[in-house]
C-alpha cells in the first residue's frame, strides 16, 4: 500500500509541476490543433512565431519556439502547447486605445525533410482582463493548405556554405516593405445609379450595434505572389484574422444620387496599412555563425490601423464621415466582382443592407466579417507601384466582438422618376477564409464577401 501511495504522490507532484509550467499568471496557454482537433505535434516537429503590431501598425515577435509531442513531456510540460506572456500586447493595445489586443500565430511542420508553411491565424484579449490563470485558447490549422517545400533544395541555394555541424534549423516571416497612409477617404457605400432617378443611401456604422467592433486584417499568402500580375485564387490563399484595433466607435453618412450623376460614395477617413513578408529558413553552424535562405512563400497584409476620430459622444467615438459625388478614386478590381441576386427598389421602397448580405452570404455565416471594405485597392493606388496589381482584390471586414451583428446597416431608396429599378449588391468572384463562431468553438469557412458595400442601380 505505501508503494501505491509514493507513486500517486509522484503523479500528483508531476502534475502540478507540469500545470504549474504550463499556467503563466495572466497569460495564455495555446493549443495547435489540425482540423480534427488532433495536436499538430502527432504530424511532425512543430516550430511556431507569436506576434502581434507595435504602436505604429508593425509586426513585433513576441516568441518563438518549438513544440513536440510524447506523453511524457505533454504530462510534464505540456509540450504541445505554447506557454504565452501577454502582458506585451496588452500594454501596446492601451497606449494605441483598443479594447483588445492582436495576437498572430505562425506555424510551421517539419517531416522527412519536408516544410510545411501554415497560413497564419489568430486570437485576442481584452486589455482589462486580468486572469490569474492562464486563458485557453486552441487554434485549428487546415494541413491541406500547406505550403509544401523541400528543405534540402533550400539548403542547396544558401549563397554561402555553412562550416561544421548544423544546428537544427528555425524558420521566420520577415518584413521586406511596409508603408501606411493616414487620413485616407474609405469608401464604405458606393452607388453606381444606371438609371434616371435619384438614388438615396445610408450607411450607418454600429449606430444600433452598442458593442465595440474593429477592422479585420487580412493576409494573402502564396508562392512568389510578389511578381504575379492577375490574382489567381488557385494559388494565393486570402484569410481574413482578427481585428487590429477595437473600441466603441460610430460612423456613416447619408448621400443621395441624383439622376444627372452616375456615382456617389459615403466615406470614413483612416490609417491603411500593407505590410510585404518573405519567409526564409535560418541555420546556424558550430562556428556561430547564422545563414538564412529564401523560400518561395511570400505574404502580405492588407489593414486599418486606425479611424480618424472628429468627436465622442458617450464612451462612442464618431468617426470623421462623409459622401462624394463622382466615382471613387480607388475601386475593387471589375474583373473580380459579380453581381448577387436583384432586390426590385420601386419609389420609395427602402432596400436593406441585410438584404443584400441575406443574397451574398446565402447558405453560410457572414457576420464574422460583414461587409468588405476595399482597402487593397486603396493601398495599390496609394504604393505608386510598390505593391502587385492583385494587391487591389484584397478587401478588410469590419467585425463585432461576439461576432452576431453585422457592424454597418442602413438602406437604399429609389426616389423616381423611374419606378422600374432594381438593385444588384456586388460580391468577390473570389472566396475568403473567414471565421465562423459557434456554441462549440470557431471554424473557418469559405464564403464570397460583399464589396464596397458596392451598389448598381439598373433598369428592371
Amino acid at each position: 500500500m505505501k508503494w501505491k501511495l509514493a507513486v500517486a504522490i509522484g503523479v500528483l507532484i508531476i502534475l502540478g509541476i507540469g500545470y504549474i509550467q504550463a499556467s503563466p499568471i495572466g497569460g495564455a496557454k495555446v493549443s495547435l490543433l489540425d482540423e480534427n482537433g488532433k495536436p499538430l505535434t502527432d504530424h511532425g516537429k512543430v516550430y511556431y512565431s507569436v506576434w502581434t503590431f507595435d504602436e505604429n501598425g508593425s509586426i513585433k515577435t513576441l516568441q518563438r519556439g518549438t513544440l513536440s509531442g510524447g506523453m511524457l513531456k505533454s504530462l510534464i510540460s505540456q509540450g504541445d502547447v505554447i506557454k504565452l506572456n501577454l502582458d506585451t500586447p496588452r500594454g501596446i493595445a492601451k497606449k494605441i486605445g483598443s479594447k483588445t489586443a492582436f495576437i498572430g500565430v505562425d506555424v510551421w511542420i517539419v517531416k522527412d525533410g519536408k516544410l510545411y508553411t501554415l497560413p497564419p491565424d489568430s486570437f485576442e484579449v481584452k486589455t482589462d482582463e486580468r486572469n490569474t490563470l492562464a486563458k485557453n485558447t486552441e487554434l485549428k490549422f487546415n494541413l491541406n493548405e500547406a505550403r509544401k517545400t523541400e528543405i534540402a533544395e533550400v539548403e542547396k541555394n544558401t549563397s554561402v556554405q555553412p562550416q561544421g555541424y548544423l544546428n537544427p534549423p528555425w524558420f521566420e516571416w520577415r518584413t521586406i516593405k511596409q508603408n501606411h497612409y493616414e487620413n485616407v477617404t474609405i469608401p464604405i457605400l458606393i452607388i453606381h445609379n444606371n438609371v434616371w432617378s435619384d438614388i438615396f443611401g445610408t450607411a450607418d456604422i454600429a449606430m444600433t450595434v452598442q458593442k465595440y467592433w474593429g477592422p479585420d486584417v487580412t493576409v494573402a499568402l502564396g508562392g512568389k505572389i510578389s511578381e504575379k500580375v492577375e490574382f489567381d485564387p488557385s494559388s494565393i490563399t486570402v484569410k481574413a484574422l482578427g481585428r487590429s484595433i477595437t473600441d466603441y466607435y460610430a460612423g456613416g453618412y447619408d448621400i443621395t444620387v441624383p439622376k444627372e450623376y452616375w456615382w456617389g460614395y459615403v466615406w470614413i477617413k483612416g490609417t491603411v496599412h500593407y505590410i510585404y513578408q518573405k519567409e526564409y529558413m535560418c541555420e546556424r553552424d558550430s562556428h556561430d555563425n547564422v545563414f538564412c535562405s529564401p523560400t518561395d512563400n511570400e505574404r502580405y497584409f492588407a489593414k486599418i490601423d486606425n479611424f480618424a476620430i472628429n468627436g465622442t459622444h458617450g464612451n462612442v467615438r464618431d468617426i470623421e464621415s462623409g459622401y462624394s459625388l463622382g466615382k471613387p478614386p480607388y475601386n475593387f478590381p471589375d474583373e473580380w466582382m459579380k453581381k448577387s441576386g436583384g432586390i426590385s427598389g420601386s419609389i420609395n421602397k427602402a432596400v436593406y443592407m441585410s438584404d443584400f448580405y441575406e443574397e451574398i452570404y446565402s447558405g453560410s455565416d457572414g457576420h464574422s466579417f460583414g461587409v468588405g471594405i476595399p482597402v487593397g485597392a486603396i493601398l495599390e493606388a496609394l504604393s505608386d507601384g510598390s505593391l502587385p496589381p492583385w494587391f487591389a482584390t484584397l478587401t478588410v471586414g469590419f467585425s463585432v466582438s461576439d461576432y452576431s451583428s453585422y457592424v454597418m446597416l442602413g438602406h437604399i431608396r429609389n426616389e423616381g422618376p423611374e419606378s422600374q429599378v432594381t438593385f444588384y449588391a456586388m460580391e468577390s468572384k473570389y472566396k475568403v477564409e473567414i471565421p465562423v463562431h459557434h456554441w462549440y468553438g470557431t471554424v473557418y469557412e469559405k464564403v464570397n464577401v460583399p464589396i464596397g458595400l458596392y451598389v448598381e442601380a439598373d433598369y428592371s
